[in-house]
């Protein structure tokens, strides 16, 4: 079943930040298995993310695959210790997909 991942990032987690876990992860070139839809974006001084994936499980192999290593390589590169910060997240099941051509 399809569903809808949401998640507000903790404050100091910036747009660049994303993009940098994006490219680290080569997303645009080779999206991840599952996904039907990305976007981040900034709203009332945070950022924020939604997409919609196939399974909850396809998010779930996705984020230990390949997101938290690519987050980590990123947290380095701006010295941050410890783990990256965790995100405010909310996962919904999906009633029904429309899918554009």
């Amino acid at each position: 079943m399809a569903v809808i991942l949401q998640q507000v990032m903790p404050e100091g987690v910036t747009l660049d930040m994303l993009d940098q876990v994006t490219d680290e992860m080569s997303a645009d070139q080779d999206p991840p298995e599952g996904i039907l839809f990305h976007t981040h974006f900034e709203q009332d001084g945070q950022v924020r993310i939604v997409d919609v994936w196939e399974s909850q499980e396809a998010y779930e192999t996705f984020r230990d695959s390949r997101l938290m290593p690519a987050m980590q390589a990123v947290a380095q590169r701006h010295s941050t210790e410890g783990p990256p910060p965790q995100p405010e997240t909310s996962i919904t099941d999906v009633h029904r997909v429309v899918r554009g051509r």
